[in-house]
């Protein structure tokens, strides 16, 4: 149980950083588009290759039977379906933020509060799901 949640913690790390780095990509790409599905595509896959490349180096323990990047193509489908399924999400989220507040202010940052609500379900999502692929499928 110790070691599931030191390895809990190191991912958080990581992946706190691999939001960020999604965070920042996605408000630039919201800044030029309105098309939160494919600005939230673009700026999750920067921020999940950057967290697989680390998680499964300083993380996770790789059984070494599949070849690491087999794991990874394996993680981008999974990431493609819940990126598309996070995605939609957003703009079910966004759409009730706009429609149910009267702030000026909240509106105009409506899809980066959307972005943040969803961000601890992904987040749990993924550290099951790489653990599993890095340490358990082989």
């Amino acid at each position: 149980m110790k070691n599931l949640f030191m390895q809990a913690v190191k991912f958080v790390g990581f992946s706190g950083i691999g939001w960020l780095l999604d965070f920042f990509a996605y408000t630039i790409l919201g800044l030029l588009s309105s098309n939160l599905v494919l600005n939230n595509t673009i700026s999750s896959f920067i921020g999940v290759t950057f967290v697989f490349v680390f998680a499964t180096r300083k993380v996770f323990q790789n059984n070494g039977r599949i070849p690491l990047a087999f794991k990874y193509i394996i993680y981008l489908l999974y990431q493609c379906v819940l990126i598309f399924c996070v995605s939609k999400l957003l703009n079910i989220i966004n759409g009730l933020i706009i429609n149910g507040v009267n702030i000026d202010v909240v509106k105009k940052m409506s899809y980066i509060i959307s972005k943040i609500i969803v961000t601890p379900i992904t987040m749990a999502l993924n550290f099951f799901v790489m653990k599993v692929i890095t340490e358990k499928l082989g």
